[in-house]
């Protein structure tokens, strides 16, 4: 949990004449029935940057192994803790729930909005729950968009090229290139949609219905969104960075649309093509239960590529996905999320890229 995070839920932690200050609260786990409460959990201010040392670090610990939480098998999971807060008094109390599967992480993405692998959405259940933006976005005041996204709202390819125009072209490497586009892009649309919709909600509602078509419209297209932003992404970078024989969307087997098929759809039907020159690349946000949704879209290729932001996984997980003929492409910046045992046989997207160039050109 974000330092800044722990200091808003527990003030008493800033004591800085207090060496190593803490804070016990209890937690249920709604998620899991079965599991015991705990009465003292801890939040601690690691401040020895105070006393002589260099220590300065908030943490809560005090879970216990068996805990869902610090569950292995749990690694990226979503997961949705609720502090009974009051402004300026320490939490003493959390109802916990961790998300056990797929099914359940999708009831919950719509009502929140997108969750960033690794990410933190913090604020008063009645912000961070309602489906749609109900706040200022700083970022309306620092893009100035295009008056006519006031009249229609823009598809996402529009709203990456808008994005492009405010790229930082320092780096030209792939990975940190996409982390920070990906941020940028996702910035504008909340901006977009704050346009469209805080309108909407300042008039009022005549129906309950009413409210419930703009919720859904609005969760609608963030869910959308959500799909095809990443891929767009890495379209763009694929282009930029030399590699231009590739398909999206191209139809395979069973009239399966695997994300990318390189160098192409034609070649991938053609049954003289060799097959050990063909890739696949399938893109997931997060693959913790979805890289399953990717296998067989290509009977030809042995080994699928997978792209996905999602910030770790067991290593049970990584190597099932192995003995299923997955090879997990990561932006290098999360490598270090994942177990270390498994980080050197991670694949980043620079080296995909140069992979594709060497078989291409």
């Amino acid at each position: 949990m974000p330092g800044a995070v722990i200091d808003e839920l527990f003030p008493s932690l800033r004591d800085t004449q207090l060496r190593n200050p803490e804070a016990l609260f209890s937690v249920h786990m709604s998620s899991h029935p079965d599991c015991p409460d705990l009465n003292d959990v801890r939040a601690i201010y690691y401040n020895n940057k105070f006393f002589g040392g260099t220590r300065d670090e908030k943490r809560l610990t005090g879970f216990g192994r068996q805990n869902p939480l610090q569950n292995p098998e749990n690694t990226g999971a979503l997961a949705l803790l609720a502090f009974d807060h009051i402004p300026g008094t320490s939490s003493s109390y959390c109802d916990v729930w961790v998300c056990k599967d797929l099914t359940e992480e999708e009831v919950l993405e719509p009502i929140i909005g997108e969750v960033i692998p690794g990410g933190t959405i913090f604020g008063p259940g009645d912000k961070i729950i309602g489906g749609f933006v109900t706040e200022h976005s700083p970022a309306r005041t620092r893009y100035e968009l295009p008056p006519e996204w006031a009249h229609h709202f823009p598809s996402g390819r529009e709203i990456i090229g808008f994005a492009a125009c405010h790229y930082d072209k320092k780096s030209d490497d792939p990975d940190t290139q996409l982390t920070w586009r990906r941020k940028i892009e996702f910035e504008i649309f909340l901006a977009v949609e704050e346009l469209h919709v805080l309108g909407q909600i300042a008039e009022g509602f005549a129906t309950v219905n009413d409210f419930i078509t703009l919720a859904n419209s609005v969760s609608n297209r963030r869910k959308s969104r959500a799909g095809k932003s990443l891929e767009l992404h890495l379209e763009s970078l694929f282009k930029e960075h030399g590699v231009m024989s590739f398909e999206t969307q191209a139809i395979t087997e069973g009239k399966k649309k695997p994300d990318f098929i390189f160098p192409s759809g034609a070649a991938y039907r053609d049954p003289y093509y060799p097959a050990e020159q063909l890739r696949m690349l399938g893109v997931k946000t997060t693959c913790k239960d979805r890289w399953r949704q990717v296998l067989n879209e290509a009977d030809r290729i042995d080994t699928v590529h997978l792209f996905t932001l999602q910030q770790g996984v067991s290593v049970a997980q990584f190597r099932e996905m192995q003995s299923e003929g997955i090879r997990l492409v990561v932006p290098v910046g999360l490598h270090k999320a994942f177990p270390e045992e498994i980080r050197g046989e991670l694949m980043s997207l620079s080296a995909f890229i140069d992979e594709l160039k060497k078989l291409y050109w």
